[in-house]
């Protein structure tokens, strides 16, 4: 005949939350200090330590003592804090560096001159503002716009040559347009 198991040992009654928190603080504190965390990662892994046993308090068994219990839970927050950290480090060694935007008075500039084309184009007639546009802002060359345009190349060298001085004259002073006529 089979010997009926004998029940296992009734576990100790479950503390709450709050007398773990009073017996056990420091205790954890110390873990964490000797498995090397620091800083605001202290702070922050001694409340996690505490989270876990908040939400574990109840499968606690009573087979081991509390504080071996508290050490396997700190270990493994430690261990996860060094893995995200670790992650996160890996992240940032591959991630590129932050490209330094334009400053802002550059930024300024660019829009007063971008400004000042505006307002030069504006003054030009629509052979003349393509060609200068096309040229000047767009860098084609002008044997392709002539090819796009169907227009005569030295037609369009004659217009890109009087645009060019009359921007001269534009940005000289002259910004009615009405420096230099055609």
């Amino acid at each position: 005949m089979k010997q009926p198991l004998e029940p296992s040992p009734r576990p100790p009654s479950v503390p709450t939350l709050e007398q773990v928190y009073r017996d056990h603080a420091d205790f954890v504190w110390r873990l964490l200090r000797n498995f090397g965390v620091e800083g605001a990662g202290l702070d922050d892994a001694f409340h996690e330590v505490f989270l876990v046993v908040h939400r574990r308090l109840g499968d606690y068994d009573g087979r081991a003592s509390l504080p071996s219990w508290l050490f396997g839970i700190t270990r493994n927050v430690v261990l996860h804090h060094r893995r995200s950290y670790a992650r996160h480090q890996r992240r940032l060694s591959v991630a590129p560096e932050p490209s330094a935007g334009p400053q802002p008075d550059e930024v300024i500039a660019r829009l007063e001159a971008r400004a000042l084309i505006d307002r030069f184009l504006a003054t030009l007639g629509e052979e003349h503002r393509v060609v200068f546009m096309l040229a000047e802002l767009e860098g084609l060359r002008v044997p392709e716009i002539a090819e796009q345009l169907g227009v005569n190349l030295n037609t369009l060298y004659s217009r890109l040559n009087s645009a060019r001085r009359r921007f001269a004259s534009f940005v000289a002073g002259g910004r009615d347009g009405s420096a230099e006529s055609e």
